[in-house]
């Protein structure tokens, strides 16, 4: 999966045909979409001003200014050698482990025990966490489920209570629609916690407690191949933190 794809992966099947043959010639075109101006960029591709305009719209953006401003800082870094990429990830386990917050841990635990039910968000290529993580819960015999569609995501709102946690798995933790739902919770004093691999992150600023991990970027022939692997292994070491406590208390 490409960086632009990924970027906006859990927007992508909200789009026409046409509104994805424009974002797929810009994912292809990376470099020369970063310079074409909107009208430009219409004219190449036979489209009006206005099929780009609500491609933006439904990507959740502002406007086509918003896009040239993420794609033009969006992070492309590369992989040199494949034969680092297992150093990569060792440094990557090494240096979330050495920075993980215990405190935090603890203080989150606390917060599932003390709730009714675990609702945990996650998208794109984090959705397998939200479920791998949802499943440990479960055989615990704690409430909880997993959420991923933007749809559902959009009324957490107001398909929540206050007894409820709400935990977000990110690798960014800038997903527009994560960020959004997180700030409406947030307004109105829901519980919420983000696992997130970007610690000075829009997301981990808008919940009660962020658990950050740490992944660097990484991008060989086009594609993104950060490491998630982070994210599942502060999963796993928060939920064996929650038996223990369950189980001494």
């Amino acid at each position: 999966m490409s960086v632009v794809v990924n970027y906006f992966a859990d927007k992508l099947n909200d789009l026409t045909y046409a509104e994805k043959h424009i974002f797929y010639y810009i994912d292809s075109n990376l470099e020369k979409a970063k310079e074409q101006s909107l009208t430009k960029m219409a004219e190449e591709n036979n489209v009006s001003n206005t099929t780009i305009v609500r491609m933006c719209s439904k990507l959740g953006l502002s406007g086509f200014s918003e896009l040239k401003y993420i794609l033009k800082n969006i992070d492309i870094p590369s992989t040199p050698n494949i034969y680092n990429y297992i150093g990569v990830i060792k440094n990557n386990i090494n240096h979330s482990l050495d920075k993980l917050s215990i405190g935090n841990i603890n203080k989150l635990v606390k917060m599932i025990k003390g709730s009714q039910k675990i609702i945990i968000v996650a998208v794109g290529l984090s959705k397998p966490m939200g479920e791998y993580f949802s499943k440990l819960l479960m055989q615990s015999n704690k409430s909880s489920f997993y959420i991923y569609e933007s749809q559902i995501i959009d009324l957490l709102d107001k398909s929540s209570t206050h007894d409820d946690l709400i935990i977000f798995i990110s690798n960014s933790g800038e997903t527009h629609t994560l960020t959004t739902i997180a700030e409406k919770l947030s307004y109105r004093n829901f519980k919420t916690v983000a696992i997130v691999n970007t610690p000075d992150s829009t997301l981990s600023k808008l919940v009660d407690i962020s658990i950050n991990a740490y992944s660097e970027k990484n991008n060989l022939y086009g594609y993104d191949i950060t490491a998630r692997s982070t994210l599942l292994v502060i999963i796993d070491i928060i939920f064996a933190y929650y038996i223990n406590n369950t189980k001494i208390t």
